[in-house]
C-alpha cells in the first residue's frame, strides 16, 4: 500500500463482505474514490455523482458506469442509497424491458418460404408455385418433410383458400446423375447430409432407399464421405483454436476415435457437472488406461457382466453472491478427495 493510502481498518467504511467494504448491501460512511478503491483492491467505489436514472449510489471499479441501485431495482430490491429520479427510473426500466423482455413471439417461415407461400396463394398451384421462383417442387416437399413451421403455414394457406393439394411427400425421388453428382459434391463439401438433401430437394427416406439400392451411389457416398471427415477435421481444428474444443472435442472423439479418442488426457481434479453418459465415458476411459498399464489385478470375466451403476450429481453447496459482479470471478476448486486415484505420467 502506498504512503497516499495508508493501511486503515476497512469495516469502518461498510461491513465487511469477503474481505471488503460491502456497498452493494450497506450505504458507506464517506466517499471512497475510483483510485482509493482501486489501490486498495475493493469492488465498490462511491462519489455521490448521479447516474443516468438519478442514484447516488456506489459504483463498481470494474465498470464504472454501472451504479449498485440500478442493478438492486432490475432485481427486484430495494435501493440502499435512495430512490433516484422517478421520471427517469421509469424510462430506464420501459426501455430495459422492451430491449430484453420483450417475447420473441411464434416461430415465423424464412424469405425464401413467404415468397413460396405468396405465390401459392397466388397461382394455387403447389407445382407452378415453386417452378416461378425457379426452384423445383420436389424442394419444397422435402422441406415440408421437416420443417414443421413451414409445413403449418402452408396447411393454414391451404385450409383458407380451399387449396386441395394432391402432392404428397413419398419415398420416391428422380435420382438423376446430375442430383446425385450435386448431392456428393455438396456432401463433401460441407459435411452436411441435410444441406446436401436441400440442395436437390431430397428427403432423408428417398436418399437412404436410393443409398441402400444403388450400389454405385454408395461407393460414391462413402468417398465423399472421406473428403467430408477430411472437412470436419479441418473445422474441428480451426474451431479448436478459437477457444470452442469442449464440444467439438466430443463429436471428433465419436469421429475420429483414433485420433482424438483415448489420447485424451483426463484431470480428475477438474470439478465438472457430468450426465450420466459422460460419466459412464469418462470411467470407461480410466479403466482402459489402467488395464493398458496393468494395475487392474487380472480376473476371470467368462461369467461377470458389466453391472449398471447409478451416478449422482450432488449439488455445490457454497451460496452464490447476490451482487451481480462484472469482474471474473477466480475459482479455486479446493482439494479433491479423488485427487489420488491416479498419479504420474500416463
Amino acid at each position: 500500500m502506498s504512503d497516499k493510502w495508508p493501511k486503515i481498518r476497512p469495516e469502518t467504511v461498510a461491513p465487511l463482505r469477503d474481505g471488503r467494504p460491502d456497498m452493494y448491501n450497506y450505504q458507506p460512511t464517506r466517499f471512497v474514490s475510483l483510485e482509493e478503491a482501486k489501490a486498495r483492491g475493493w469492488k465498490h467505489f462511491w462519489t455521490g455523482a448521479v447516474c443516468v436514472t438519478g442514484h447516488r449510489a456506489a459504483r463498481y471499479v470494474a465498470n464504472s458506469s454501472i451504479c449498485v441501485d440500478c442493478q438492486r431495482v432490475e432485481k427486484g430490491l430495494v435501493p440502499v442509497y435512495g430512490k433516484g429520479v422517478p421520471e427517469l427510473e421509469e424510462a430506464r426500466r420501459r426501455n430495459y424491458t422492451q430491449k430484453n423482455t420483450a417475447p420473441a413471439g411464434p416461430a415465423q417461415p424464412s424469405t425464401a418460404e413467404k415468397k413460396f407461400l405468396e405465390k401459392y396463394a397466388e397461382l394455387k398451384d403447389f407445382t407452378l408455385a415453386a417452378e416461378a421462383l425457379g426452384r423445383t417442387e420436389s424442394e419444397f416437399l422435402a422441406i415440408l418433410s421437416w420443417n414443421t413451421t413451414f409445413r403449418e403455414a402452408v396447411n393454414r394457406l391451404e385450409e383458407s383458400m380451399g387449396i386441395a393439394r394432391t402432392q404428397q411427400v413419398t419415398d420416391e425421388f428422380d435420382w438423376t446423375d446430375d442430383k446425385q453428382r450435386v448431392f456428393l459434391i455438396t456432401y463433401a463439401n460441407t459435411a452436411d447430409v441435410k444441406q446436401a438433401l436441400r440442395s436437390v430437394g431430397a428427403t432423408n427416406v428417398q436418399f437412404h432407399k436410393e443409398l441402400s439400392a444403388n450400389s454405385d451411389f454408395q461407393r460414391g457416398f462413402d468417398d465423399a464421405h472421406q473428403i467430408a471427415r477430411s472437412v470436419f477435421d479441418h473445422a474441428a481444428s480451426a474451431s479448436a483454436v478459437k477457444g470452442d474444443a469442449k464440444m467439438l472435442g466430443r463429436i471428433a472423439a465419436n469421429l475420429f476415435p483414433e485420433k482424438f479418442g483415448e489420447n485424451l488426457k483426463m484431470d480428475l481434479n477438474v470439478k465438472q457437472n457430468l450426465t450420466l453418459d459422460q460419466a459412464h465415458a469418462q470411467l470407461s476411459t480410466i479403466l482402459s488406461r489402467f488395464n493398458r498399464q496393468g494395475l487392474l489385478a487380472a480376473a476371470d470375466t467368462a461369467d461377470e457382466s458389466v453391472i449398471e451403476a447409478e451416478y449422482q450429481l450432488v449439488e455445490s453447496g457454497r451460496d452464490h453472491e447476490t451482487d451481480p459482479d462484472p469482474e471474473p470471478a477466480s475459482e479455486n476448486p479446493g482439494s479433491d478427495p479423488n485427487s489420488d486415484l491416479v498419479s504420474g505420467s500416463d
